[in-house]
């Protein structure tokens, strides 16, 4: 099957509750580049499932239509839509859109808040690297017993009494105050399997000397604060650690829903991740949609990352918000590929606004000038960003 067939059947497979009359030419896919055909691929499945999502969640009474999950990057704020380019990494973002800027289960703005976080993260770690050779990173996973008939609120909850139980015992705190802890990053991570049912766990980069850390002892903490917050774990799988001196293996970790490559995964392994329950739905299965409704009122308010008082500043990181990610606050780095109209922008279809930002991220203006013209939406460039 060749690439241009598979994007037109993955395009086909998420269309259930879209429209369906909502087709576009993908002949042009032939003649990109390897890379530039993932992204196209990953952008407009993106767009496919949040609208999908957007219609389930809706018809769920889960969220309202005024709510911005469901107007996110439907509506326009303002008269005029920006669509901004990163020329370094070949990526493209609509501004001056509604977004709901959700990092766990919007399609389209968990992309663009990892890629920031990602680099925050990337940043802090090399920095700490570089300061001394003594200096490392420790990755612990912590995590706890779960069962199909657990509901995710519940373990959520486990988890967190938990690990207040944990980060204030004197002993764990005595022998990282000993490693020269500078500080860390939380990032919680939810898997979910229909024989044993949600599975929430956390990755925590810890910025430490090196010294040989007592993964024993801080194992026996671990099971002995779940205990105290009515929870359990085994000793094999409660506590891990392992040394991180690259941000890639912590990264590899937080960022799995940043590609949409592994969507199909979930079947041959039995685990799903949100952006793979939420595929599964599109595709026809009703187990998914229950498990994604369930997980959308559990994550609520729910940060994808959280970073130890004083850490971002040490290394000189802004604190910005997702949602100014997504509004485009907080990166000045990207540069105008051009501008339209808001009438414009609500006569694209969710199709037509995936296929236009994947032609920005290219830089391929002739082909986004000719979706503009043919769906008759003025737009306005800018030479000397574009260039």
């Amino acid at each position: 099957m060749s690439e241009k067939e598979k994007a037109s059947r993955l395009a086909a497979t998420i269309q259930r509750g879209i429209n369906k009359s909502d087709n576009i030419n993908l002949s042009f896919l032939s003649k990109k580049v390897k890379s530039d055909l993932e992204y196209y691929q990953n952008i407009f499945t993106r767009f496919k499932l949040l609208r999908f999502a957007q219609i389930l969640l809706s018809k769920k009474s889960l969220i309202s239509q005024n709510s911005n999950f469901f107007k996110c990057h439907r509506i326009a704020l303002g008269a005029i839509v920006s669509l901004m380019r990163n020329p370094e990494s070949r990526r493209a973002y609509y501004n001056h859109v509604c977004t709901c800027g959700n990092s766990k289960l919007c399609p389209v703005c968990s992309v663009r808040i990892m890629g920031k976080r990602s680099a925050e993260i990337r940043q802090a770690v090399h920095a700490w690297l570089a300061e001394s050779p003594e200096n490392t990173c420790y990755m612990l996973t912590l995590t706890l017993a779960h069962s199909a008939s657990d509901n995710l609120i519940f373990l959520l909850r486990v988890l967190k009494n938990a690990l207040i139980v944990f980060w204030k015992s004197g002993s764990v705190n005595r022998m990282l105050k000993l490693s020269g802890r500078a500080g860390r990053i939380t990032s919680t991570e939810i898997q979910f399997s229909r024989h044993n049912g949600f599975h929430p766990h956390q990755h925590i980069l810890v910025f430490c000397k090196k010294f040989d850390i007592d993964v024993s002892l801080l194992r026996r903490f671990w099971l002995s604060a779940l205990e105290t917050a009515s929870g359990s774990a085994s000793w094999e799988h409660g506590l891990n650690c392992i040394e991180a001196r690259s941000a890639e293996n912590y990264l590899c970790k937080i960022s799995s829903e940043m590609a949409m490559g592994n969507l199909k995964q979930g079947r041959a392994t039995g685990h799903y991740s949100p952006m793979q329950i939420l595929f599964e739905a599109a595709s026809g299965a009703d187990w998914a949609e229950d498990i994604f409704c369930e997980l959308f009122q559990s994550l609520k308010g729910m940060n994808a990352l959280r970073w130890s008082r004083g850490l971002k500043a040490r290394f000189g990181i802004n604190e910005v918000s997702d949602q100014q990610i997504t509004d485009g606050e907080a990166q000045p780095e990207l540069l105008k590929f051009l501008d339209l109209f808001s009438e414009g922008f609500k006569k694209l279809s969710t199709s037509q606004k995936a296929v236009l930002q994947s032609y920005a991220a290219c830089n391929d203006f002739e082909r986004a000038v000719n979706l503009l013209t043919g769906a008759g939406v003025e737009y306005f460039k800018n030479y000397n960003e574009r260039n």
